[in-house]
């Protein structure tokens, strides 16, 4: 079983790299991805550490989720595997007292199955007010589906030399995300909204 799955690991990380090398050349869709917002004064990463269980469930339905051209991706074995995605930081604002709440982001994520059928979901907006984290584009075209619901009662707010780091929160599979996915990939993922899909960690700089 663990040789499985590290060879599943091994696979993720070799498809990121193949897909972003070829993602790298002229392509319409490579272009599309890497266009720019316009500047904001605000910066910084987004990271989602899968929780324990979700990579394995990923994996062995044959699902691989792949990090599109602007997202970091780091994995982890031990004490269980993970997967964690950086989404660079574009704009926005994130206190609640403000016009907006939102925390804008470029990257995403593509879930690509052995069968030839993928699900790519970025530009991610994570809205404080609603406590949710929404995808603005889903295969290429603009949209804005709610993907991960946020729980905050374990927020830590840590700030030092210009930089705030928010950590602490719990991210839920929203279930607008999860029918997508099951609808896509013939997975049975539960679809109530209890699925604790990770954690979210987020440095800001202003």
């Amino acid at each position: 079983m663990r040789s499985r799955v590290i060879t599943a690991t091994l696979a993720i990380a070799v498809a990121a790299t193949t897909a972003s090398v070829a993602l790298a050349g002229p392509a319409e869709a490579s272009a599309a991805h890497r266009a720019r917002p316009a500047a904001a004064s605000l910066s910084g990463t987004t990271t989602v550490t899968t929780a324990q269980g979700i990579a394995p469930t990923l994996l062995k339905a044959g699902i691989l989720p792949l990090p599109v051209p602007d997202t970091r991706l780091g994995l982890r074995l031990f004490p269980y595997l993970a997967v964690s995605y950086g989404f660079p930081i574009t704009g926005g604002n994130p206190n609640l007292s403000g016009p907006s709440s939102d925390i804008l982001h470029r990257g995403g994520i593509d879930f690509v199955s052995l069968r030839g059928k993928s699900l790519e979901i970025g530009k991610f907006d994570v809205s404080l007010a609603d406590k949710k984290v929404y995808a603005t584009q889903v295969n290429f075209a603009a949209a804005r589906i709610p993907v991960l619901d946020l729980d905050f009662s374990g927020l830590v707010v840590k700030q030092r030399n210009g930089t705030t780091n928010l950590s602490g929160i719990t991210a839920r599979l929203d279930p607008a995300a999860a029918g997508a996915l099951n609808s896509t990939f013939g997975t049975a993922l539960p679809a109530d909204g209890s699925l604790v899909f990770g954690s979210v960690k987020v440095t800001l700089k202003s």
